[in-house]
């Protein structure tokens, strides 16, 4: 389903008698807003559910793999920011672009610190990578992310690209994109956003209060 899809979906429902007292003409921008809101309210409650049952694997169904080329073979600039998920849950997998049976490892920025005082980190040879803000590479149209990448296989350029199985905003993309959801959970976000605009604002009185008194 491309995010066009919904946003029409919404304006459509909203501009139709079916609206009721919220029927009018609604700006796709305001449209994107709500959808996005909802969109990372769904896919956190997913990991929530992920988290009770250990079990994140329903998070896959949001994702989306991108090949990320590595460069000078310390990092690889990611496409879009990675949802925010504890735990850095919002990439899901990184691998080896050629070989996706070769899986990295994913280490807190402060992690391989750590790992250095023990004896594990001269026996595991699993290549590890962490999230950083793209400091390389700044300017308009940049990536604002990239991947770190450390324990890369000898000799170096075996691994010329990687899979980065991401989660991506809803915000972060185009709106005729793709957007990575289960199928039947399109027609529950455009509902959420539908109720969530049909809402009425509550009266403001409280100058009104200011004024009496």
């Amino acid at each position: 389903m491309k995010k066009i899809n919904l946003i029409d979906a919404v304006i459509d429902f909203l501009s139709s008698d079916a609206a009721g007292d919220s029927k009018g003409i609604y700006h796709p921008e305001i449209v994107k807003v709500h959808l996005n809101n909802v969109f990372n309210s769904v896919v956190y409650n997913t990991w929530l559910n992920g988290k009770k049952f250990s079990d994140f694997s329903q998070l896959d169904a949001w994702s989306r793999t991108y090949e990320c080329t590595i460069v000078t073979q310390t990092h690889a600039l990611l496409p879009f920011a990675p949802i925010q998920l504890p735990d850095n849950m919002g990439i899901r997998q990184v691998c080896d672009h050629a070989d996706n049976t070769n899986v990295f490892a994913y280490m807190e920025a402060t992690g391989n610190v750590v790992f250095a005082e023990l004896d594990v980190n001269t026996m595991d040879s699993t290549p590890t990578f962490r999230l950083e803000q793209n400091n390389l590479s700044v300017g308009a149209g940049e990536p604002s992310h990239m991947l770190r990448l450390e324990k890369l296989p000898t000799p170096l350029g075996i691994i010329t690209s990687v899979d980065v199985m991401l989660i991506v905003p809803m915000d972060q993309v185009d709106d005729y994109d793709d957007i990575s959801m289960p199928q039947e959970l399109g027609d529950n976000i455009v509902r959420q956003v539908i109720d969530l605009m049909s809402k009425k604002q509550s009266p403001d009185i409280l100058n009104d209060q200011v004024n009496q008194k």
